[in-house]
């Protein structure tokens, strides 16, 4: 056996048998460890956005006399993808850091807070400029946790009037909240806005505060008056809604809104458009009827008397 080989094998009996080395009375660290890059000291837990994915790092520290060359493979849960790399290569005596990303988790399709563990695993394919052998032997892994967050998904649709209403009447409006969410959610606040002064809504704080579990839906009713005085007009109604979950996250957001047309019409002591037929698409009130006149000028009852007359005495004489 030439020199050559016997320092290849001495070099690959220091990789496969981390030891310490003393040298004059100091111990000198020999190995490699691998770990999830972390802010505590908790086991590593990463929250995915909302898009499904996680920027996420792993250190490998290699405290041998030789660089390490490693293969590194990722186990994602939740059906995810990976970009990261798939081989580093890591100087002596030197801890370095590598970034990856997890990405297309479609969070929808899992429960809010649902946790599932992701794996590294890293195994030394050369100490230095020689292969590792027996291939595959070195390996280490490292794990942490990935959580699915909430996905707030609430909208509201408000129902279309069934006709319109009378000035001084009352009716109601339909309004659904729906949650696609992943999580039970609710309505924080409910806004309701409409264009006509003398027209009064309530109803809609019967909305909030009431859980809607994913894939249901709340429905309620607006209560909708009328003044006796109010102008044939087309009402426009609006309501919107804010998340519980947008508000405990700290978003100050609408979460949906919606909008209706409601005519009022005027009373008119039952001679006016009081059946809603109207076709006008105008916010002021409808015009008057239009006054259709005459060009000619009335005839005098008694010259047509006379002209008789005249006739009767001309027939006469003949």
């Amino acid at each position: 056996m030439n020199v050559r080989a016997k320092l290849i094998i001495l070099m690959l009996l220091f990789a496969a048998f981390p030891m310490a080395i003393s040298s004059q009375g100091q111990e000198i660290p020999i190995g490699w460890d691998l770990g999830i890059e972390t802010e505590t000291d908790a086991a590593p837990t990463f929250d995915l956005d909302i898009d499904g994915e996680v920027v996420l790092e792993f250190w490998i520290d290699n405290q041998n006399i030789q660089s390490l060359t490693l293969d590194i493979e990722y186990e994602i849960p939740f059906d995810g993808s990976v970009n990261g790399p798939d081989s580093i290569e890591v100087s002596s005596q030197s801890n370095e850091t590598f970034e990856f990303t997890v990405h297309g988790v479609n969070i929808e399709t899992f429960a809010a807070g649902l946790s599932d563990r992701f794996t590294i695993d890293a195994t030394v394919t050369a100490n230095g400029v020689a292969p590792s052998f027996p291939p595959g032997a070195d390996s280490k892994d490292a794990e942490g946790n990935l959580t699915i967050p909430m996905v707030v998904d609430l909208t509201v649709d408000l129902a279309e009037p069934s006709g319109p209403m009378n000035a001084g009447t009352t009716t109601s409006l339909a309004v659904t909240v729906s949650n696609a969410g992943n999580a039970a959610d609710s309505v924080y606040k409910a806004t309701l806005t409409d264009s006509c002064p003398l027209l009064e809504i309530t109803g809609e704080e019967e909305l909030e505060s009431t859980a809607i579990e994913p894939n249901n839906n709340l429905t309620k009713y607006l209560n909708v008056s009328s003044s006796a005085s109010h102008p044939t007009k087309n009402c426009v109604i609006e309501i919107a809604i804010q998340s519980k979950g947008d508000f405990d996250a700290g978003r100050s957001v609408t979460a949906d809104s919606a909008e209706t047309t409601l005519r009022v019409v005027e009373d008119r002591g039952g001679s006016g458009d009081d059946d809603g037929n109207s076709q006008s698409n105008n916010d002021d009130s409808d015009e008057g009827d239009d006054i259709v006149s005459s060009n000619w000028t009335p005839v005098w009852p008694g010259a047509v008397i006379i002209a008789l007359l005249w006739a009767a005495f001309a027939s006469r004489r003949l």
